[in-house]
Parts: C-alpha cells; sequence; structure tokens
C-alpha cells in the first residue's frame, strides 16, 4: 500500500505501534512550543497514519475474494502541513484586535441605544386628549372687553383683544372664543339682532383685523371659536342635497328669501342693477349708461351677489358661514339656538355636514338644551358623535345641594355613557346670564365659583371678569337694556396693561365700566388652577373606563340640610360604638369613625328609625360647604374644599380623608399640610389638596 500527502508525495513505510494516536500524542509533547495550538494539532493529524504496520493492510483486504490482498494498492492521503495552509499566514494579531474592539463597539452602540430610548421616555403615562379636552376656555364679548382707540366710540374691538392675548395666555387659557361679532342693528345693545353670518359688524373692526387676531392667537398655540347666533337668523335647516327647482316649490321661508335678495345684482362698488321683472325696458339704457366701463368690462367671474343670491337657494346659510369662517383660520363654532331644529328631518345630515367641513382639529359647541330638545335617537345620536362639547350652565344661587344634583345629572346622564361621546363644558356664567358675582350671596365668592368650574370633569368656560369677580352693571339710567347688564366692561387692573382703562381717558363707554371688585384671597388662583388641571391626570380626565362601563372620575359632597346622628341612645355613652354608613357610588360602605349619616342616601333605610327615636337628627341649614374628588387609578387623589355661604366653618371631615398638602389656595395655606379631623373654610375661600396616598 502506497501512503502518499495531500502533494501525493509518497511517505515512507515504517513499523509503528497499533495504537499511533498514542504515540503522536506523547511525541507532540516535546513540541508544545514550536508553534501554535493549531498547527500542533495539524501535525498530529499529518503523522498520526503515517506509520501503518504492514499486518495492518490485511484491515483493507477485500472479504469478497478469499481474503487476497487486492489487486491494485490503497492509496491514504494525509492533509497537508500546517505551513502549507493559506489561513496559517494570516495577521492573526490583527484580526483579534479588530474582532475584539468591534464587539466593544457594538456592545458600546446598545448601551447608547438603551440609554437613549430610556432617557426620551415620558416619564408619566399619562392618558391623551384633544386640545379641547380638558382645557380653559375663555368666553368674551368684544364690545366690552377692550376699546383700542384713543378716541373711539367707547365700544371694545378686535383690536383690543389681541392687546391683551398675553394676559390670556398667562391665565392658561386654550381656547378663546368670541360672542356675536356679526352685523346687527344697534350693536352692541341688541347684538342679537343680526343681518349677516358672512360679515364682521364694523364697529369691531374690519376682516384684517380678524386675521391679525387668528394669527397671534395660533402663535401662542391657542385656538379661536366664534359664536354663530344660527337661531332666529336661520328660519329652517333644509337639505342640501334637495333639488333647487324642488326646494323653491316646497320650502317658502327660502323662496321669499331668494325672491328678496335676487332682486339686485351688483355690478362695482356703487352700481346696483334691478333685475325686478317689473322694470320698464326704457330705464334699461339709463342703468347701463351710469356704469363705469371698468365694470362693464371686469371678467364673469369677479362679478359678485349680494348677500345670499346663490347660497339662499343652493346651500345652507350655515354652511356657507362656516366655510367662510374656516377659510378665516376659525377654529370652532358654537351654534347658538341649536335646540330649535333638532326636530327637523334634515337635522342629521346638516350637523353631520358641517362636522364634515371642519374635520377632527377643529370643533362645534352647542348647548345642553339641544340635547333635552332631541325626542329622537337618531338626533340625540348626531349630536353626541358630531358636537364635541355641550355646554352646562351651573347654578349657583341655590345652594351647594342644588350644584350637586346639577354635577350628578351631567355625569350620570347620557354624556358619560360611551367614551366616545361629547364632552361636557361646565360654565357658571356667559352672555345668558347674570354674573356669578351678582347671583350669589357671598360677593367675594366668585373665584371659588370659577375654581369650581374648573375641578369639575370636562372643559371648563370662563365669562370674561370672572376670573376677578365683577358685578352687573349698576345702572340707573339704562333700565331699558337689563339684557345687558351682564355685559360691563371689562375692568383692568394695575398690570393688566391698557393705562388700566377699558376706553381711553375722555371716551365714554357704552355701558359704565365695571367697578374695583371686592378684595379676595383667591387673586391669581385661577392661572395656577389651570397650570394644576394641564398636568394632573385626575383632574383632567373627565372620566375612567372600568368593566367596559364608563365612570366619571369625580365624587361631590354638599354639606349642608339634615345630618343623622344614629345611635340606640342619644346622646351616647362612653364606650358605646358609633358607626357611619356612607354611600360611596354604586355601595354602601359602614366605618367605624363619626355619628353622622346622610339624609340623602339613607332617609328610606332610617325612616322606621325616625318613628322610634332611635335616629337623631340636627340641622345644618345654613351650611354651604362642598367637598369635590377627582380620582384615578394608581394617582394621587385631589380634593377640592369651597365654602359658599356667609360664615366661617369648620368641619370634621375625617370620615372622608384623613390629610394632605395645599397645591392651589390662599398664600398663608399654600404647601402646607391639612387634616380634615378639624377643617375651618372662611366665607368665600376654596383650596385644592392633593391626597396623602
Amino acid at each position: 500500500m502506497n501512503i502518499v500527502n495531500s502533494s501525493s508525495k509518497a511517505l515512507n513505510d515504517e513499523p509503528s505501534s497499533r495504537d499511533p494516536m498514542v504515540e503522536s500524542s506523547s511525541s507532540g509533547s516535546s513540541s508544545d512550543t514550536n508553534g501554535p495550538v493549531c498547527a500542533q494539532l495539524l501535525t498530529q493529524l499529518n503523522t498520526a497514519y503515517q506509520h501503518l504496520a504492514p499486518d495492518a493492510q490485511a484491515l483493507f483486504y477485500n472479504q469478497e475474494n478469499g481474503g487476497k490482498p487486492p489487486l491494485v494498492g490503497i492509496q491514504l492521503v494525509v492533509p497537508k502541513p500546517p505551513k502549507d495552509y493559506r489561513f496559517m499566514k494570516w495577521n492573526w494579531p490583527l484580526i483579534r484586535k479588530t474582532c475584539f474592539w468591534s464587539l466593544m463597539s457594538v456592545l458600546a452602540g446598545c448601551m447608547a441605544l438603551v440609554v437613549g430610548v430610556i432617557a426620551t421616555m415620558p416619564k408619566k403615562c399619562d392618558p391623551r386628549v384633544q386640545w379641547w379636552q380638558g382645557s380653559i376656555f375663555y368666553e368674551i364679548f368684544p364690545a366690552s372687553f377692550q376699546d383700542s382707540s384713543k378716541v373711539g366710540d367707547g365700544i371694545g374691538d378686535l383690536r383690543g383683544v389681541t392687546m391683551h392675548l398675553d394676559y390670556l395666555k398667562k391665565l392658561g387659557v386654550r381656547g378663546v372664543r368670541l360672542n356675536s361679532i356679526f352685523p346687527a342693528d344697534h350693536y352692541p345693545e341688541y347684538y342679537m339682532n343680526i343681518t349677516s353670518l358672512t360679515d364682521l359688524n364694523k364697529q369691531l373692526g374690519t376682516l384684517n383685523d380678524l386675521d391679525v387676531l387668528v394669527r397671534e392667537i395660533h402663535r401662542r398655540n391657542m385656538s379661536l371659536i366664534l359664536d354663530l347666533p344660527i337661531y332666529p337668523f336661520v328660519t329652517t335647516l333644509y337639505d342640501e342635497t334637495v333639488p333647487v327647482d324642488k326646494l323653491n316649490r316646497t320650502d317658502k321661508a327660502v323662496r321669499e328669501r331668494r325672491d328678496v335678495t335676487t332682486d339686485d345684482i351688483v355690478l362695482g362698488d356703487d352700481v346696483v342693477v334691478s333685475t325686478t321683472p317689473s322694470v320698464s325696458l326704457h330705464a334699461i339704457p339709463d342703468a347701463l349708461s351710469s356704469i363705469p366701463p371698468s365694470a362693464l368690462d371686469e371678467p364673469p367671474r369677479q362679478q359678485a351677489l349680494t348677500s345670499n343670491h346663490i347660497n339662499a337657494a343652493t346651500e345652507n346659510p350655515v354652511t356657507t358661514a362656516i366655510k367662510f369662517w374656516l377659510q378665516k383660520g376659525v377654529d370652532g363654532f358654537y351654534l347658538k339656538g341649536l335646540e330649535h331644529y333638532v326636530d327637523e328631518v334634515s337635522f342629521t345630515d346638516s350637523l353631520g355636514h358641517w362636522k364634515t367641513l371642519l374635520g377632527h382639529e377643529k370643533i362645534l359647541i352647542c348647548h345642553m338644551d339641544a340635547l333635552k330638545a332631541a325626542k329622537t335617537d337618531a338626533a340625540k345620536d348626531s349630536i353626541l358623535t358630531n358636537v364635541d362639547l355641550v355646554e352646562v350652565t351651573l347654578r349657583l344661587a341655590n345652594g351647594t345641594k342644588e350644584i350637586k344634583r346639577q354635577v350628578e345629572e351631567v355625569t350620570k346622564g347620557l354624556l358619560f355613557e360611551k367614551p366616545g361621546y361629547s364632552w361636557v363644558q361646565w360654565s357658571i356664567g356667559g352672555v345668558d346670564s347674570k354674573r356669578v358675582a351678582s347671583s350669589i350671596t357671598v360677593k367675594n365668592a366668585t373665584i371659588a365659583a370659577s375654581l369650581l368650574g374648573m375641578m369639575l370633569p370636562g372643559t371648563p368656560n370662563i365669562f370674561y371678569g370672572d376670573e376677578i369677580g365683577i358685578l352687573d352693571c349698576e345702572c340707573e339710567d339704562h333700565k331699558d337694556l337689563a339684557h345687558v347688564h351682564n355685559l360691563a366692561p371689562m375692568y383692568w387692573g394695575p398690570n393688566d396693561g391698557s393705562d388700566n382703562r377699558f376706553a381711553s381717558i375722555g371716551v365714554t363707554a357704552w355701558l359704565p365700566e365695571a367697578k374695583q371688585p371686592l378684595e379676595t384671597s383667591l387673586m391669581g388662583n385661577i392661572a395656577e388652577m389651570a397650570r394644576l388641571r394641564s398636568e394632573t391626570t385626575p383632574i383632567y380626565v373627565k372620566a375612567v373606563l372600568k368593566d367596559n362601563q364608563v365612570l366619571a372620575n369625580c365624587d361631590i359632597s354638599s354639606f349642608t340640610g339634615l345630618w343623622l346622628r344614629w345611635n340606640s341612645l342619644w346622646p351616647p355613652t362612653d364606650g358605646q360604638a358609633v358607626w357611619l354608613v356612607r354611600w360611596h357610588g354604586t355601595r354602601l360602605e359602614i366605618v367605624r369613625l363619626t355619628r353622622q349619616i346622610a339624609v340623602d342616601k339613607l332617609k328610606s333605610v332610617c325612616a322606621d328609625y325616625l318613628l322610634h327615636g332611635l335616629v337623631h337628627a340636627k340641622p345644618y341649614a345654613d351650611d354651604e360647604v362642598i367637598v369635590i374628588e377627582r380620582w384615578y387609578p394608581r394617582r394621587n387623589s385631589y380634593v377640592f374644599v369651597a365654602n359658599l355661604g356667609n360664615s366661617t366653618q369648620t368641619k370634621d371631615l375625617s370620615f372622608l380623608y384623613y390629610g394632605g398638602h395645599v397645591v392651589v389656595g390662599p398664600t398663608y395655606r399654600l404647601n402646607k399640610d391639612v387634616y380634615f379631623k378639624e377643617l375651618t373654610v372662611p366665607p368665600g375661600e376654596a383650596f385644592v389638596i392633593k391626597l396623602d396616598k
């Protein structure tokens, strides 16, 4: 048998042992220092089978030949020696360094990526809401906000609003809502008698002034909302998909408006040609002779029609108005008087069409009266899915128990049935109601009332001047204008600009200016509450979803009227057990902390005990303390406490809460610990407490 290596060179046959690997391993120990490990291994493989003994050839005998040796010799191919392998000549030190530093670079990159992801992760897992959800809205009657002209007419204007945008920004306002800005006879005294929805009242400025206002509002990350007083200006909401000829036969109101408005066609700025059929043909040459050549040469596309000439017959006037003001950059519309159209056949289609025009980033607002007036499920669903905010006006004059009833009527009502329904907008004052400061018994409690509205689940709305507590106009000489006495010109303090006046010296305002508001310890708390609201999930979120059920994250308690002390003997003896039964949402809690039981929840249960004298009642008729708790899973709860009565109240609320620290309130309370065992609240004061977990 010929033994050759991989280069086909013959190797000498030498006697060897029966176990060549043992020999090679023993001989290899002497060559450990002669080369690298891979070379030693290759050397052992090369020499392991080179000394096969002649008798080992019997292993290769072909048994089928009767044990005879094969005719052809067997050639064994042995691998190359180590020096013949190409990779043995590579630069292994460089390869090792390259692999090491490459691995280190990959590890460093992964570490940097992890650090970057951790650094950029949000520090809070707060639920996201739209810009109008939970943010602060500020309602302005432009004619009473600021007269910007030095020789003005005593009527506020759009430039005056622009002058005070920084004031609104510091207040924490996100949406600026303007009441009617449209042309009206005897504006502003009778601002509701509008004559057009697509024009601006000249006393408020020009469309260029509006463009500046919109630009400055957007530059400050705020939005502009306009009131659209569609009632009674719009007589009906006809279906825009109905052909014009059919519309003219069936809709008398639209036909009359079309007949009136198509009498005159405007060809120039000052030239009007009558199109009434009764015009004599002899008058046409005279009319044409009075038209300037420039007007006759004007392209047809530049010739305009007077107000609502074509749109009155082909397009809903509200649709026309929305399109017009959207082009001006307006971000939303309050549909005033929408409740008068909910029974019309085209109501759902019209409302859906208007929302389509606005898109998802612009909003529609209506009053709660529209939802209450809707009798059909289709009309209700249309409001709940197309209207973004539904305004609810709180009446504060009847005490805290009535406030609680109004709030719970909303939070347990239709608006909170599904997550996708409209948000509620809470208002404590507005253009259609008396000033808060003039309607409640405590004149310096206006800011406390405003803070109450900002603590409720939804979007709060502040009427201009309520943040400082201005009163209704005391106008003895303007008794015929009682309907606008709540629209007194704004009072500007020393730090509010505009020379601290609504109008320039020597200019008489259209109504007597508001007097300096009463001093209160809550001045400046509106801005602090707006900041807290924007950062605190339990306050700006309106509800939580639990077991596929929407629950308003708000509990409200009013300490007024009768309270019950439940015991077998009165007064209780030492060591006698005293228990509290408290209604919490949908369950009763029994706590051994106090003697009081609320009548409104347990009156029916306790009736028998009252008859037998086992339950004793004590009246708190003048008690006007209200407590609102806002909570969210795995977050600190926040409690709002306010005294809307005329006297200082000291309460033991330890059966409700233990303690916390004040985050919004008077300076002397701010950032100080509060315990509910003995809580003293002066009249007109309010504060927000962050509860301990």
